[in-house]
């Protein structure tokens, strides 16, 4: 299954001083990058990164099972701080399958 998956900071921008702005990336921003490469490895993660300019992601991500996606989703450090939304995804072709299903339909009912 695919979901995109939005991940947003909730206090993006926000840094109380220079040595809490040093620890928000050494133990967030860095490991969420190190995270999201091995989830590219692993062929988790289809498409998507960091958003330019914020600390945000949007990806898309394979996943066997909302469950599944839920242990992804919680591994990024940067869920801990962010607020989190996730829509499931149907492929293109899994689509066009059900226009067409629908058009016969239609079809059928005009006869």
């Amino acid at each position: 299954m695919l979901f995109l998956v939005e991940v947003d900071h909730v206090e993006s921008g926000t840094v109380s001083s220079p040595d809490a702005g040093r620890a928000f990336i050494e133990q967030v921003i860095f490991p969420t990058l190190a995270r999201l490469d091995q989830l590219v490895a692993e062929k988790t993660l289809v498409s998507g990164g960091p958003v330019a300019g914020r600390v945000a992601l949007r990806l898309i991500v394979e996943a066997e099972s909302s469950e599944h996606l839920d242990r992804i989703v919680t591994s990024l450090p940067l869920w801990a701080v962010a607020e989190t939304r996730i829509t499931p995804l149907v492929t293109v072709g899994e689509r066009r399958d059900h226009v067409k299903k629908l058009l016969e339909r239609l079809a059928a009912m005009r006869s």
